[in-house]
This record gives structure tokens, C-alpha cells and sequence, in this order.
């Protein structure tokens, strides 16, 4: 057969296989007519959840960097305190009691971003994004997200007490913890059983917002304005674990957990915008030098397989 043969049918094939490739491409008129060639459908879905992902992180990422980051420009100088009193750090200890409306733009991006989504639970990225954690759970569930999403809230209060230097003495953080999920279960199960919107799994319909994804990032955001970044990098890890951990047990839509972050962040600001004036109604010392003690004793019985946890605590 002539060389020059086989060349053309090579040629004539690769044309053929790009022009199958272009079937499967959709394409969009532009205003001057011409075309422009978009992925197929599947394809640029895909692209869309991963840009969606990675601006939730970055969204994430925001929340965790200091709100004041000139507070640590103030130098050694500033920290004049005592040795007994270096377990409650006096500089930035009243920095998030402040309100700035700068401390809303993060919760706020994404209550709206939640909200708008909540408006039309079945669009193409909540469906797109169903899919794919379908596809990764394969029907599987599991459970660990509904006792992992205490440890943030559970760590904030009693860190302090074995060790770890706070911004508040115990009685200021339980006040802290307190106000702060009382927000956000008044935000988070109000909204609940006023949108009244169908989970994907049809189980019931109070899938906005993710309450567990509330509690989990409230304590997260608590950790961080407690503790420090480092402190609060380790409560986000935890908590956006329990944001894809509701996704693929196929109990929310993204917009629900979503939405369940922004409340959860909001609710840890409030808990500490209001502790000056918990301050003065309690009567509460914000300098006393008192330490507080927690004991954690659990306890196993081997006869009834049974697991208990005594909490022992004096402040």
C-alpha cells in the first residue's frame, strides 16, 4: 500500500476524532456571532465546584487570620504583667470585645452566600455537589460528625484550665460559651423552622441551616479569639471536617453548611461583644488572679459495657 496512503487515512482519522470531541462541546453565541467554545457539561460543572470549594476555604482562611492585625505591632513594651498573672493575657485580652463592622464582612459573605442558596436548594451546585460526595459515600454514613462537633466548644472551655494561656478566666469563657450557642441555637433552629427546607435525604425538612456545622464552627471561632491562630487553626480543621462530614452523610445541601459556618462564627463575635456588660451584671473580675481547676475522670464499667465522664471543676 502507497506510504502517502496511510499518511491521509492518519490524518483523516485525527480529524474525525477531533470533530467527535466537538460534538461534545456546547457552545455559546457571543453579540458579534462568534462562537465561543465552552468544556461540555459535566466537565465545566465540575470546574464550578472546585472554584466553589476553593473560595469557601478562602473564606475560611479569613475568618481564622486575627481580626486586628496591628494588635501585634504593640511590642514587648506593652506587656508589662506579672508572672501569676501571665495565665490570662492582659494585652489583647479585650480586643474581641470591641465591636468593629469589619468582624461582620466574613460571617456576613457567608450567611448570604447560604441565604441566596437556600432560595433555590436544588441548583446546579448544590445538585453538582450532592453528586459528587454521593458518589464518594456510595450510601455509606457515618457518625463521627455528631460527637466531634462538641470538641471546638468543649476545648475553649477547658484548655484554660489545664494549662494553655487564655485571654479570660473560666467564669468569663463559660459566660463567653453561653451567650455565644445561645445566639447561635436562636439563629440556627429559628431560621430551621422558618425556612423549613427538605433535607437531600427526604428525612425531614429542617436541612437549613446545618446545625451541627453551627455548633462546630461557633467553638471553632471561640477557640481562635480565645487561644490564638494556632488554637483556632485546629477548631476550623475540626469544624470544616464536620461541614463535609454532614455533605456526605447526605444530610445538607452545600448551601446549609454554609450557611450553618456563617451563624456559627456570628454567634462566637456576639458571645464576646457582649461579656463587658455580663461583666458588670455578674459582678465579675476581669483580672482576678484566681485559678480554676478542672478534673476529667472517665470511667469504664467492663459488666454493662458502659463508658462515663465525671467533670470536676473549682473557680
Amino acid at each position: 500500500m502507497c506510504p502517502c496512503y496511510d499518511e491521509w487515512s492518519i490524518k483523516t482519522n485525527e480529524h474525525d476524532e477531533r470533530n467527535n470531541k466537538r460534538k461534545n462541546q456546547f457552545k455559546i453565541l457571543l453579540h458579534d456571532d462568534k462562537e465561543l467554545i465552552l468544556p461540555n457539561k459535566s466537565c465545566f460543572m465540575k470546574n464550578q465546584f472546585k472554584i466553589n470549594i476553593l473560595l469557601t476555604l478562602v473564606g475560611i482562611v479569613l475568618a481564622i487570620l486575627p481580626s486586628h492585625a496591628s494588635d501585634y505591632a504593640t511590642g514587648l513594651d506593652s506587656m508589662k504583667i506579672t508572672q501569676r498573672e501571665s495565665d490570662i493575657l492582659s494585652v489583647n485580652d479585650t480586643l474581641c470585645e470591641k465591636f468593629n463592622s469589619k468582624q461582620l464582612i466574613v460571617p456576613g459573605i457567608f450567611m448570604a452566600s447560604g441565604l441566596a442558596g437556600a432560595i433555590d436548594h436544588n441548583n446546579s451546585l448544590n445538585r453538582s455537589v450532592n453528586e459528587a460526595f454521593n458518589d464518594l459515600s456510595d450510601g455509606k454514613t457515618c457518625k463521627i460528625d455528631d460527637y466531634l462537633r462538641f470538641l471546638p466548644s468543649a476545648s475553649h472551655l477547658v484548655l484554660g484550665s489545664i494549662g494553655v494561656k487564655s485571654k479570660h478566666n473560666f467564669k468569663e469563657r463559660l459566660l463567653i460559651s453561653a451567650t455565644s450557642h445561645a445566639a447561635m441555637l436562636i439563629m440556627g433552629y429559628g431560621t430551621k423552622y422558618i425556612i423549613k427546607e427538605q433535607r437531600p435525604d427526604m428525612s425531614n425538612n429542617h436541612s437549613f441551616p446545618s446545625g451541627h456545622v453551627a455548633l462546630a464552627f461557633t467553638g471553632a471561632e471561640l477557640l481562635r479569639q480565645e487561644y490564638g491562630t494556632a488554637w483556632g487553626l485546629a477548631g476550623y480543621a475540626v469544624a470544616t471536617s464536620v461541614a463535609l462530614m454532614r455533605l456526605y452523610n447526605n444530610k445538607h445541601w452545600f448551601n446549609d453548611v454554609v450557611m450553618g459556618a456563617g451563624i456559627g462564627i456570628l454567634s462566637a463575635r456576639i458571645g464576646c461583644w457582649l461579656l463587658p456588660f455580663e461583666r458588670k451584671l455578674f459582678k465579675i473580675n476581669h483580672k482576678s488572679t484566681k485559678t480554676s481547676t478542672v478534673a476529667i475522670t472517665p470511667t469504664y464499667n467492663p459488666a454493662e459495657k458502659a463508658l462515663s465522664v465525671s467533670v470536676f471543676a473549682v473557680f
